[in-house]
């Protein structure tokens, strides 16, 4: 039986990332694939998937007697303890995982801002200097303090301005703002 592969929706595929902190479900290493648990690639059901590395991955379809393999029940038995240990831990810590996503995406897809994440947000701290962008971005959307969030996506807009002026990018940021609940009209 030929088994047909049908693409995942990008929100489904956010939806994983997001209940892993896109890290693999057995070793929690990051950079995952996802994994269709019963070997049917066209069975999107969300219970079937799991996020696993590239080597979990692999080992996922491949069995030895010389080591545990990785059933599906005991990938599905991971995926579950990781996903409710992520869960757990952002609702302690306020991080909306998806939203720092958008970030980073958003700042690899345009490239080198005018001024520069440490040089912007070494104000805050001059440890900033010293980190990636990021580990700032990271650290800096912590916070659960809206005002806070909405000075930072200030500060990221002034960085872009030249950037934003171009109108695919614009609603790049718009959404950013979105997923942190924030109008891009409310930035000034």
């Amino acid at each position: 039986m030929n088994k047909k592969r049908i693409a995942l929706k990008e929100s489904l595929r956010l939806e994983i990332i997001a209940k892993c902190n896109n890290r693999c479900c057995i070793c929690q290493t990051p950079f995952i694939v996802i994994h269709h648990i019963d070997g049917d690639p066209s069975n999107s059901d969300l219970d079937n998937l799991a996020p696993l590395c590239p080597n979990c991955h692999s080992q996922a379809h491949s069995t030895s007697k010389l080591t545990t393999n990785l059933t599906p029940s005991r990938i599905k038995l991971l995926r579950d303890k990781w996903s409710d240990y992520c869960k757990n831990r952002k609702e302690k810590s306020g991080i909306n995982p998806i939203a720092v996503l958008k970030v980073k995406n958003f700042r690899n897809s345009v490239g080198l801002p005018r001024i520069g994440w440490q040089k912007t947000f070494s104000a805050l701290d001059s440890e900033y200097n010293n980190l990636t962008v990021d580990e700032i971005i990271n650290r800096v959307f912590l916070t659960r303090n809206r005002d806070e969030i909405v000075t930072y996506l200030e500060a990221i807009k002034n960085m872009y301005t030249d950037v934003l002026a171009d109108e695919k990018n614009l609603e790049k940021f718009t959404k950013l703002c979105n997923a942190f609940g924030v109008d891009y009209n409310e930035l000034s």
